[in-house]
């Protein structure tokens, strides 16, 4: 029976003028690139010669074509100013002072003259019966108020500083009002007795004061310094 004039003819793979002929199917010929594949490259690889014709796409401007994210680029936010830096460090610096004035502070209790020491706390005269138990009692009172004084002057201090730290406003504020305190009761400290002390304790005491409150001074000027003032505002605007 013949083949009806209508009905397509399904030619084999070796026939001539079709695509793959003599290969298999799938195969793409040796010498010839597969149709819009520019310059015989598959789609996606780069040649060797760096042609625009196989780039990858979003090659040039990072993934999926755009820009490597930079943060900050397109933000107001201002660099953390030095003055910043100096604030810590001045904490540091009058906390070290602090510590090393109130041990100073104790030994010179722990060995003055208790005599004196009663008399100026308004004790009665080391003749009278019981004085000297009076003033050992005023000597100890007196070192465990500066060991917690101490303690707590230490955890004060430790708050600023980590508080400022973490770029927290109420730790400028809460610093500026201890550095306040700190200069006041400095200034009293210098024109108070000695307390039967000894002369070379009194006059390390004196000298530790003045630089105390000079550092004290200078902390509070640098936290209100502008670039200081606008980086704690910046952050807290931003919380």
């Amino acid at each position: 029976m013949s083949t009806a004039p209508n009905e397509p003819q399904n030619p084999g793979p070796g026939a001539p003028g079709q695509p793959g002929a003599g290969q298999p199917l799938g195969q793409g010929a040796v010498n010839s690139a597969p149709q819009g594949a520019p310059n015989g490259q598959p789609y996606g690889q780069v040649p060797a010669n760096g042609a625009p014709g196989g780039q990858q796409y979003g090659q040039a401007g990072g993934k999926y074509g755009t820009t490597e994210y930079n943060p900050g680029q397109y933000t107001d936010m201002m660099e953390r100013p030095s003055t910043v830096d100096r604030l810590l460090k001045l904490t540091l610096i009058s906390l070290g002072i602090s510590v090393v004035s109130t041990i100073l502070s104790i030994i010179g209790i722990l060995t003055a003259d208790k005599d004196a020491l009663l008399r100026e706390q308004g004790g009665a005269a080391s003749s009278q019966a019981g004085a000297p138990d009076m003033a050992q009692m005023v000597g100890t009172m007196g070192a465990v108020v500066g060991i917690i004084s101490l303690v707590i002057t230490i955890g004060l201090y430790l708050l600023v500083y980590f508080g400022l730290k973490k770029d927290k406003n109420w730790a400028r504020i809460l610093g500026t009002v201890f550095a306040a305190i700190a200069i006041v009761s400095g200034i009293f400290g210098l024109f108070s007795g000695t307390s039967g002390m000894s002369t070379g304790i009194y006059i390390a005491g004196i000298v530790l004061g003045v630089i105390k409150i000079i550092v004290d001074i200078l902390w509070i000027v640098t936290a209100f310094k502008a670039p200081t003032t606008a980086w704690f505002n910046q952050n807290r605007v931003q919380r």
